[in-house]
């Protein structure tokens, strides 16, 4: 199995909900400023917070920016995790995200991600 093309698939479909929740921000679409007013943010920090997202998403998918983007997909879904948890909302989506980003990045960076944790 080709791991690399493997973890290319996982990533991209980890950071899927991740970039569109991110263009929601951006052009402030109706639903994206209920769901966000909804857990605390208010409308006028869609902008800022959509750029980061895809900023985010981007140092991801960099193959030499990755661990960073991995890091950061983890911290803000964190974040999403706390908002949720704040308002009693369920948060499986928040927690696969990252999971799901770590799990792609291994398979990209494989030998990378051994030493990580220690088996090699």
């Amino acid at each position: 199995m080709n791991y690399e093309l493997g973890g290319w698939i996982v990533s991209a479909l980890s950071v899927l909900p991740v970039v569109a929740s991110g263009v929601m921000m951006i052009l402030g679409n109706p639903r994206m400023v209920n769901n966000m007013e909804r857990v605390g943010f208010s409308r006028d920090r869609l902008l800022k917070l959509g750029i980061v997202k895809l900023v985010i998403v981007l140092l991801y998918l960099v193959p030499q920016t990755s661990f960073f983007g991995a890091i950061l997909v983890t911290g803000w879904m964190g974040g999403a995790i706390a908002a949720h948890v704040r308002i009693r909302d369920h948060f499986v989506v928040q927690a696969l995200i990252p999971t799901m980003a770590w799990i792609g990045f291994g398979l990209r960076h494989h030998e990378d991600m051994a030493r990580l944790i220690g088996l090699q």
